[in-house]
């Protein structure tokens, strides 16, 4: 269950990176697919989908309105539907007000067609009888239509965390002092890609942090073991696709390179059709064989994905190599 409209995510996607939102969602997949695996071994019976439940009761139009939180949002979704396709077996959404069913129409785009199918919204009216055609109303909290309490508690704090109310601000990061010391700062005009070119030969840890001065923008890591793709799409994706906001606090990451050759890092800003993107970034290369020794990569151009050649020009990367 998922108290989504008790979420203050204005004051969350200030205190923490988008993508910790989404590692943190993806966790609690994972967590489930675990029970469902222990479940299946206490009854000698598969258990093998969940079913989540989504409370939007206090949903707030900060849900709708907040750029990050949006692109986070429907990141989160996309991943899903790439990753985990058969896990569901139904999304029900309790308690929905009218600007969240008009919220939902408008993301039905981005939706497959066996996700749609999985989603049920049902009325204010009608919520609690759609809830009991699918869970034990016994052991589901007396506070979402079911009768277990817990220590008198009708919202059973020990099985559902209902939520503690807005984050402080004493919490947020300040944009300003996020990323003082960066090594690179670019512009990633309107329908171009910045891309970082790196030659691997030993087993290395590939480590980023980057933000953007306004609005969000891809990141992804392509690998050629041949070093002779000249074309993105030639390429392996490595580290898959994310397109996130980065104003408030910046995306820091790694990757570990198991196999030698050429690793292209990208910034993606072909999606945007007029908005340029003022890009602040650090990239370091840790060889994990003998001595860890760490080497910053320096792009002294602007590496970009053309539009009508769609190759990689002006790649010129050094090396320096830190005792």
């Amino acid at each position: 269950m998922s108290l989504l409209g008790n979420m203050d995510v204005e004051g969350m996607l200030k205190s923490v990176a988008s993508i910790d939102y989404i590692k943190f969602s993806l966790v609690a997949i994972e967590k489930g697919l675990e029970l469902c695996n222990e479940r299946a071994q206490q009854t000698g019976r598969p258990f093998e989908q969940m079913m989540l439940v989504f409370d939007l009761d206090h949903i707030s139009s900060a849900h709708f309105s907040c750029r990050q939180f949006a692109s986070s949002f429907t990141t989160l979704v996309t991943l899903f539907q790439e990753h985990y396709p058969l896990v569901l077996r139904k999304i029900l959404i309790i308690r929905a007000p009218e600007m969240a069913r008009i919220a939902y129409a408008s993301i039905t785009a981005i939706l497959s067609d066996p996700i749609t199918r999985l989603i049920e919204m049902p009325s204010e009216a009608d919520w609690k009888w759609a809830l009991a055609q699918h869970v034990d109303l016994d052991a589901w909290p007396m506070h979402w239509g079911g009768a277990m309490v817990e220590n008198g508690d009708p919202k059973c704090p020990g099985k559902i965390r209902y939520g503690l109310g807005p984050i402080p601000d004493t919490y947020y990061v300040n944009p300003r002092r996020a990323m003082p010391d960066y090594d690179q700062l670019t512009t990633v005009y309107a329908g171009d890609k910045h891309l970082i070119q790196i030659r691997i030969k030993k087993r290395s840890k590939i480590i980023w942090q980057y933000m953007t001065e306004e609005d969000d923008i891809g990141f992804a890591i392509h690998h050629d073991p041949s070093m002779k793709a000249d074309n993105l799409t030639e390429m392996d994706v490595v580290y898959p696709y994310i397109r996130l906001e980065c104003t408030n606090v910046p995306i820091s990451g790694e990757y570990v390179t198991e196999k030698p050759g050429l690793y292209i890092i990208e910034f993606d800003n072909y999606y945007s059709w007029f908005s340029a993107k003022q890009l602040r970034y650090n990239i370091e290369i840790e060889e994990l064989i003998g001595t860890k020794s760490t080497v910053a990569v320096l792009a002294d151009q602007i590496n970009v994905w053309t539009k009508k050649s769609r190759r990689v020009v002006n790649v010129d990367v050094h090396w320096v190599r830190d005792a």
